[in-house]
């Protein structure tokens, strides 16, 4: 049997992370082959004159700070440490899931250190899909980058899933990389019609746009390794799954949908109840599943809302530096559901529990087996 190594980004606290991982996994294995995933790991370069710049930039910034000022980053501080330790303890439960589910290699690699013969190990590299190619992800800045374009193999075995830039430009100084690294790849397909349109203006190569791998799992697929967490309210409730800060017009809005409709309110992102936050990626699926209504901004959120059929309402996430929103827009549009957006929801209040899947349904049968089909021919 022919063997395919997936190149993803690795780590265990992110729910779409892992989810897109395990789906890609098991899209290629329908195709016949033997799949694992390679760990790598791009540590950032600090060097003890890094940390002494570091050191004095910070020290020039607080003598310009006021009190008031002081005390936020303090305060930020504080809830960051909270945060960190809400993600450790996250760890645990998502790794389980991976060795449940994904059969991930035991060494680890990284672009200083790619194991001799790696290449003549696998008969395919895929990198996908998940934002592989945000270079706000990437720690070194290499001519030939070898983790996220595959530079390590040859061309005819460098292929890509559903990768993502994650945001709608390239910085300047990252994109003879990126160019090279596109350049190099036999097969490209994306996930965005931003990302399309940034192979097109680097490369002058057309890149197809395919749907997440999450999305070519059927929802019967998606709940056989679904299960309940301890904490599931007996009762209806809201779920909300918020990567970026909730506003407190975000707030009421969940507060006044509560208490219209009776419902618990369930958030899965809040650091500060640990339980909840420890949820595990099948919980996650569960919890979508039994929601009433589901309110995010993360696209693997809208991703399982559509999949899981849940009515629910994207929001745009308050952003320092470039929007990552792109990925939903193109989202939204595939599946003509623009009027989720909460701009738009809140215009036809009346609607805000309401979503007719049967139309999304065909629109998802046919657009996964246009991906399923760009896979397959993307291994000839």
């Amino acid at each position: 049997m022919k063997k395919v190594a997936i190149i993803t980004l690795n780590g265990y606290f992110n729910y779409g992370n892992r989810l897109q991982n395990f789906a890609l996994q098991e899209i290629i294995k329908q195709q016949g082959y033997d799949v694992e995933t390679i760990l790598h790991h791009e540590a950032p370069l600090i060097t003890n004159e890094n940390k002494m710049i570091r050191n004095i930039k910070r020290i020039c910034r607080l003598k310009n700070i006021n009190l008031k000022e002081l005390k936020m980053k303090v305060s930020n501080k504080v809830s960051a440490k909270k945060r960190n330790f809400a993600v450790q303890s996250r760890i645990p439960e998502f790794k389980d899931f991976t060795q449940k589910y994904i059969k991930e290699t035991t060494e680890i690699i990284s672009s200083d250190d790619i194991p001799e013969g790696l290449e003549s190990k696998y008969d395919y590299f895929v990198v996908g899909s998940d934002q592989v190619w945000n270079p706000n992800y990437q720690s070194h800045e290499k001519i030939l980058p070898a983790i996220e374009y595959l530079t390590f193999a040859p061309k005819e075995k460098r292929l890509s899933y559903a990768a993502s830039f994650g945001i709608n430009k390239i910085p300047s100084n990252y994109i003879p990389r990126v160019k090279n690294g596109l350049n190099g790849m036999k097969s490209i397909l994306v996930r965005e019609q931003v990302g399309a349109e940034i192979v097109q203006e680097l490369t002058g190569r057309k890149a197809h746009l395919v749907l997440d791998p999450t999305m070519l799992l059927t929802r019967e697929r998606w709940l056989s390794i679904a299960e309940p967490n301890k904490n599931k309210p007996a009762k209806e409730f809201i779920l909300t799954y918020f990567l970026g800060e909730m506003s407190s017009k975000t707030t009421d809005l969940i507060n006044s949908i509560s208490k219209k409709y009776n419902f618990e309110i369930i958030h899965l992102e809040n650091y500060k109840d640990i339980d909840q936050y420890k949820a595990n990626p099948s919980n996650f699926i569960d919890y979508i599943n039994s929601a009433s209504i589901f309110l995010t901004d993360s696209f693997h959120g809208v991703v399982f809302s559509i999949v899981l059929e849940t009515p629910f309402i994207v929001f745009k996430r308050k952003e320092i530096g470039p929007s990552m929103y792109s990925r939903i827009e193109t989202l939204l549009r595939t599946f003509n559901l623009e009027s989720r957006q909460l701009e738009l929801i809140r215009e036809k209040p009346s609607e805000i529990m309401s979503l007719d899947f049967s139309e999304i349904r065909e629109i998802l049968v046919e657009e996964r087996n246009k991906s399923l089909l760009l896979l397959k021919q993307s291994f000839i």
